[in-house]
């Protein structure tokens, strides 16, 4: 669907619900600053590189890319020439833009920090989940941290939407927080994860649909 866009806000519009770039761009600064930078740990984590799981049009690409000296975006639309002409037009130019399949490009150890926002929710099942922890734990550096959102389950365990179910651009996963918090730390450090979040930082607008959990790699690991 990205692909159909070539106009800037169409497509942005497509990932965030935004009407127009600049709304587009003062929720990305809202959200990079609310949900990630205030985040304790952010101020200890080195800033070398980071790592973005599903940056759709670019818009947190262009946040993180202030505060790192690198950013890798890792989605699976194709449409990635818009998403550089959006981050170009931001003057962004420290920036690699991968498919899916080719993280494996992405060095061992060189992440500092992995993010993501509103896309967990969006796989078809937990092996997508489980892909990108073992990415993860194999990209992230021994300072580095993940902080990634997922669409959260109010009852036990986990729930996938079935195909027959699904409707377009909704969410599709949903994972019980403590759930999640077990599988992570089968192999991770886990620091924090909530499962109460606001829907949106500026303005009442509810509880949000997703949790979050912030983990590193084990001691010796």
């Amino acid at each position: 669907m990205p692909s159909q866009f070539h106009d800037m806000a169409s497509f942005l519009n497509w990932f965030d619900a935004a009407k127009s770039v600049d709304e587009s761009l003062r929720n990305a600064e809202i959200d990079w600053d609310g949900r990630f930078k205030q985040v304790e740990q952010f101020k200890f984590v080195p800033k070398k590189n980071a790592l973005e799981i599903g940056f759709g049009g670019g818009r947190l690409l262009s946040q993180s890319a202030k505060d790192f000296g690198h950013v890798y975006g890792v989605d699976i639309h194709h449409n990635f020439e818009m998403s550089k002409l959006f981050l170009n037009s931001q003057g962004i130019k420290n920036f690699t833009l991968l498919h899916r399949d080719q993280i494996d490009s992405v060095p061992d150890g060189s992440i500092d920090f992995v993010y993501s926002f509103i896309v967990f929710q969006h796989f078809d099942s937990m092996d997508e989940v489980d892909f990108y922890l073992d990415q993860i734990d194999r990209i992230l550096s021994t300072d580095g941290v993940a902080h990634i959102y997922f669409g959260k389950n109010q009852s036990d365990g986990i729930k996938v939407t079935s195909e027959k179910d699904f409707i377009l651009r909704d969410c599709s996963l949903f994972i019980n927080p403590v759930a999640m918090r077990d599988r992570v730390s089968t192999r991770f450090n886990v620091i924090a994860y909530s499962d109460v979040l606001p829907k949106k930082l500026n303005g009442d607008f509810g509880e949000s649909v997703q949790a979050m959990i912030l983990f590193k790699k084990q001691v010796n690991h």
